[in-house]
């Protein structure tokens, strides 16, 4: 084989016909024939088969002694009809031809090494050339390369990048759909369109009722559309099927629950039950009118989307009972807190009414009080040598205890005026208030009395602390042991934030707080510090068994026989800090006296 003296072009230069006895071209005609991983063919000018090497016996099962000086036309009639007649010709003429897999899949009707791709003929590139002899045509070659595998390696790899553009498309549309349930319809016309169905169903669940419903369909016969509204597929899978159906050949099944289907001219389905988290959500289904079966490959693809499909279904569902909870526990929350509100109002009114009732009571009791003092008073100073003796000690009883009433009087008064003034905080030097009381005292008691500076400033009512140190002093004052000196220090002391009242009980007429919103103690925040005002005395104490309860209305940490009171100085205390946005509470051991304390915002 060889090119000296020729003048061709590359379209133009063929194969050379050289003497089959030269030493250097034999080896390789010999490793064509035997050995070439492709089909060398040799034909004269009349299309005689000239040359059939081994690959070609092996593909065509025909031996080079069937087919030597035959018509290759005569052995592969369809040559004409395909209309390739003229690639040989051409060769014939000088020119070589190339004939690829994409225009002519095939040049000889071989049969393919691969049944299993679903292929009758081999897959073949060809090139069809001139066979020279010095410059002279003297016949054609043929070389036959078998791409069965490379094409249907090629197909399958394209066959699953548009699977994968599928897929990818379809769960990302899934994926970013709040209700993924409507974009089922468009959706599912695509996949429907890709694997070549004609129809889909997908039935989901109501959530609450379990009920199967039609949800979206496409390719229904119009007339048909309500026999499909009820899923007739369920009855065709396995109870509790986890796995996807498929149902062949369904116009030859004769079962009553197969004649909906035969009506509506399916001849194959796929049945997909959709489940997240052991839950059924639905069913989803897939039907082809053209075609019998429904190959491993597509079941593939639907159970990839449908578990997708699932899961997203499953998320909308648990995202709607979760708004749907949470516009409940709203509801409920917005009709808890208008019963709070009413029930507060209706709490504010009543306490409204007590504290004016008590106050109006307390009022109007002063008068008659001081008529029955003034009596008794009168009675002895004017009348005393008439009535007998009994008669005045009678008498002086009823003065003292119409003095203890009016005591009584005096401090429900206070206490109504306490709970009804209006409070207004404002900065506030406790010691000015404190050495005005000092000095109402007593002169023989008030080197008893001492303060500890300094005294920090706070945040509150004037009237309303002067009424607390006024009650916090005279109990300091009063109770003592017998013919024992009272001694009473007041200090202060800044604390980090506010303190919990040792009081556990609330006050009887208690109300909220009232004041004013601007006030730099109402605002949310880091923690404002707080001022702690002691007034320690060394009197009798409190047993601890009392101590949380002192603080309510006529309660007493001592017997009455011994001291007098009325039992409303500390409830009167309590009253006025819980007015003024502050705690109380006392530190206290018998015989050792009392440490009480008040705290409000520091200013």
């Amino acid at each position: 084989m060889g090119t000296e003296g020729t003048q061709l072009t590359d379209d133009q230069r063929g194969v050379y016909a050289e003497d089959p006895r030269s030493g250097t071209e034999r080896p390789l005609l010999s490793w064509i024939q035997q050995f070439a991983p492709y089909g060398v063919i040799t034909l004269d000018q009349r299309f005689r088969v000239q040359t059939w090497n081994h690959w070609m016996e092996i593909h065509s099962a025909l031996r080079f002694e069937e087919v030597v000086g035959k018509d290759l036309f005569t052995l592969f009639p369809d040559l004409h009809e395909r209309k390739l007649f003229s690639h040989f010709e051409r060769a014939l003429s000088g020119q070589a031809t190339v004939l690829s897999t994409a225009l002519h899949r095939y040049l000889l009707p071989l049969p393919s090494p691969f049944r299993e791709a679903g292929l009758e003929h081999m897959l073949q590139t060809a090139r069809i050339a001139p066979l020279f002899s010095d410059t002279n045509v003297c016949g054609i070659v043929v070389f036959i390369e078998d791409v069965t595998q490379r094409e249907c390696q090629a197909t399958a790899l394209a066959r699953q990048h548009r699977r994968d553009e599928l897929l990818s498309w379809a769960l990302t549309h899934l994926l970013q759909q709040q209700e993924p349930h409507r974009v089922v319809r468009p959706l599912f016309f695509k996949i429907a369109e890709y694997l070549d169905f004609d129809t889909f169903f997908l039935y989901l669940r109501d959530p609450e009722s379990g009920i199967l419903s039609l949800n979206a369909a496409g390719g229904v016969p119009i007339e048909l559309e309500k026999d499909f509204a009820h899923c007739p597929f369920v009855s065709l899978m396995p109870e509790e099927s986890r796995e996807m159906v498929l149902l062949d050949s369904v116009q030859s099944r004769l079962e009553p629950e197969y004649a909906l289907l035969r009506k509506a001219r399916i001849s194959a389905v796929a049945a997909l039950p959709l489940l997240a988290n052991d839950r059924n959500l639905g069913v989803l289904c897939f039907a082809t009118w053209s075609r019998q079966f429904i190959s491993p490959d597509e079941s593939d693809l639907l159970i990839t989307i449908g578990q997708c499909l699932a899961t997203r279904i499953d998320r909308e569902n648990t995202h709607r009972q979760l708004v749907k909870a949470q516009e409940q526990l709203t509801g409920h929350a917005q009709d808890l807190e208008a019963k709070v509100q009413e029930r507060t109002a209706r709490l504010q009114e009543t306490i409204s009414q007590l504290e004016t009732f008590s106050y109006t009571l307390a009022h109007d009791l002063k008068a008659p009080v001081r008529g029955i003092t003034g009596y008794c008073t009168i009675l002895r100073e004017d009348f005393s040598a008439k009535i007998p003796a009994g008669a005045n000690h009678l008498i002086q009883k009823l003065a003292q205890t119409s003095g203890r009433m009016e005591a009584l009087v005096q401090d429900l008064l206070a206490f109504s005026k306490v709970s009804q003034q209006e409070v207004i905080l404002s900065p506030v030097d406790p010691e000015p208030i404190i050495q005005d009381l000092f000095s109402m005292c007593a002169p023989a008691l008030q080197h008893n009395l001492s303060i500890r500076r300094p005294l920090h400033p706070m945040r509150a009512h004037r009237t309303l602390l002067q009424h607390v140190l006024s009650n916090l002093i005279d109990n300091a004052l009063k109770y003592v042991e017998p013919n024992s000196a009272p001694n009473v220090m007041i200090y202060s002391q800044l604390m980090p934030h506010s303190s919990p009242s040792t009081r556990s009980r609330p006050l009887l007429f208690s109300s909220i707080v009232s004041a004013r919103p601007d006030d730099p103690a109402t605002q949310v925040g880091s923690p404002q510090p707080h001022v702690r005002l002691w007034v320690v005395d060394q009197g009798v104490g409190i047993p601890p068994e009392i101590q949380e309860r002192i603080f309510g209305i006529f309660e007493r940490g001592v017997s009455s026989n011994l001291y007098e009171g009325t039992g409303m100085g500390l409830a009167i205390v309590a009253r006025a800090m819980q007015r003024m946005g502050g705690t109380c509470g006392v530190e206290s051991e018998p015989g050792k006296g009392s440490r009480f304390w008040i705290e409000l915002p520091a200013a």
